[in-house]
């Protein structure tokens, strides 16, 4: 149990043992805006009980990851009521009502209720509806049951009963529920609080059944491990090696429901946790997967040049034991380089997600895959990019600066060796070295630390190399040398030497950076001379 965690578990349980932990003992901490809401809602169900005294009565809960972050002592934003007697929308259309007819208690206008319709893809299983209350935003749900088919995660929903919401939860510590009138946790689980307090992530039903019904909470549970530093439960781990939950991926969740869940484990705060549980499912063929379209599989293996190695990579489990390897030796690798171990704990930066990625996919570095049957010209593109682009379904941008790096992996490792045997040579200088990195457009650091670790992963004693590299390239102040721009712009340029515009621009604009990488301290004077100089090879 990480530092944060113990402390919390201190504070909160405080002398008392597992066993004597109840919903009873726990009392949350609720913001000013948030016992507005309650005390709201409390009245309108009492309001509505008066006025329905022979019906069932109604009842409201704060579900899941709220309740789950206020007993870790974490803000929440996530408010989520559910309701035991109607629909979402059906309630909220009911609460906006109640507000008008008190607006001189409250002083609150209602905001429009907003529908949100299914959306399996995205995991709403159910209508839901939103509204502002209180400057919060609060979505509305009534309790549910599930039940799933063979073919698809998408269940058949019917209004259910607290135990049935609970039930149907991922994990025991995301069924907790907070009854806004009693004011107390609530745990139909029976083993919420307990694994909240122990850091454990287990399913309420049997994980097999859990995950068969839904392979996406597989990736939840790794996300949420990764998130508070948690242990999945050592059945649930076993069971999401299961070979009929692993097939269940590609047949029941969709890319974008995968692509969503690993950027936010890249984006969490242990990415390196994540990235480790998904190896030890072994669900990285199913993560990190080139496309789910059969006909374009079957016309790679039929005309592509690279396919075989690509299938050996996944059908060998070369890619496994890479990553293995990767989440084995990383940290301590990390701890001895300080600027990459400060690029790392930069939360603000997309350093972490970049580097972890390029470093997964190593294996599959410089290959290729026809994207497309319908032409014949530029239909091949680096696998790396697709598989972050088309099938995780990151940014366009950062997928290939991602598949360059992955893909110049041997060219970075063969110009750190090239320039620290040659060093002394003039050919070898500041501009040199300046080309070659700006082609990386500002990420040259993460080519550089995946190329150094790599080759640390083969045992190669490179580091000297890579150091006295890295420490060049700040003392002449390239780090950023991607940002150069020509002294003279296109305009001036030919205006000076009376000519008119052509290739031959783009061509002097290249010399200009090469002689501005030489000439730091050169002004536009001299770089016009020297265009000059050589503009006859050009034009």
């Amino acid at each position: 149990m990480n530092y944060l965690l113990s402390n919390w578990a201190k504070k909160t349980f405080g002398r008392m043992t597992m066993v004597t932990v109840t919903e009873n003992d726990l009392k949350l901490v609720l913001s000013d805006a948030e016992k507005k809401i309650c005390g709201f809602l409390n009245d309108y169900a009492a309001f509505y009980n008066q006025k329905n005294p022979t019906s069932k009565p109604l009842e409201l809960r704060i579900t899941g990851g709220w309740v789950r972050d206020k007993l870790l002592g974490y803000d929440s934003h996530d408010l989520d009521i559910a309701i035991n007697l109607m629909t979402g929308e059906q309630f909220a259309i009911q609460l906006g009502d109640y507000l008008r007819e008190n607006y001189s208690k409250y002083k609150v206008t209602p905001n429009n209720v907003h529908k949100i319709d299914k959306n399996p893809e995205k995991s709403k299983h159910l209508e839901t509806a939103t509204t502002k209350l209180f400057g919060m935003e609060v979505d509305f749900v009534n309790l549910r049951s599930e039940e799933y088919t063979e073919q698809s995660r998408i269940p058949i929903v019917k209004f259910g009963t607290p135990e049935e919401d609970a039930l149907r939860r991922d994990a025991t510590l995301n069924a907790l529920f907070y009854n806004i009138k009693q004011n107390k946790v609530e745990d139909f689980t029976r083993r919420g609080i307990e694994d909240l307090k122990s850091g454990i992530l287990r399913t309420p039903l049997p994980p097999r059944q859990t995950f068969l019904d839904d392979p996406l909470r597989v990736l939840r549970l790794i996300r949420f491990a990764s998130k508070y530093n948690f242990k999945i439960d050592g059945e649930a781990l076993n069971e999401m090696n299961n070979r009929d939950i692993n097939m269940a991926f590609g047949s029941k969740v969709s890319k974008e429901r995968i692509g969503v869940e690993v950027d936010k484990i890249l984006r969490g705060p242990n990415p390196l946790l994540g990235i480790s549980l998904i190896q030890q499912a072994h669900i990285d063929n199913v993560v990190f997967v080139w496309n789910n379209d059969l006909g374009l599989v079957e016309f790679n293996k039929e005309h592509g040049e690279d396919w075989k190695t690509i299938d050996g990579i996944y059908q060998s489990g070369r890619l496994n034991l890479h990553i293995k390897e990767l989440v084995t030796r990383l940290p301590d690798f990390m701890n001895k380089w300080p600027a990459l171990l400060s690029h790392w704990q930069n939360a603000a930066s997309n350093f972490k997600k970049c580097f972890l990625l390029s470093n997964v996919l190593l294996p599959f570095s410089q290959l290729r895959v026809i994207w497309t049957t319908r032409k014949k010209n530029n239909n091949t593109m680096s696998i790396t990019e697709s598989i972050l682009k088309d099938d995780l379904k990151i940014g366009k941008n950062e997928s290939a600066q991602v598949a360059k790096i992955v893909d110049s992996n041997r060219q970075y490792a063969e110009m750190v060796s090239g320039f620290y045997s040659h060093r002394n040579e003039p050919e070898f200088g500041r501009s040199f070295v300046g080309n070659f990195l700006r082609v990386y457009k500002g990420d040259w650091e993460i080519a550089h630390f995946t190329a150094f670790f790599f080759q640390h992963l083969q045992n190669e004693p490179i580091a000297d190399q890579y150091e006295f590299f890295h420490k060049y390239i700040f003392e002449q102040n390239l780090q950023t040398c991607h940002e150069l721009k020509p002294l003279i712009n296109g305009k001036e340029m030919a205006s000076s030497l009376g000519l008119k515009g052509g290739p031959w621009l783009g061509e002097i604009n290249d010399r200009a950076i090469t002689w501005q990488l030489d000439n730091p301290n050169g002004t536009k004077e001299h770089l016009l001379e020297y265009i000059k100089g050589i503009i006859h090879e050009h034009v």
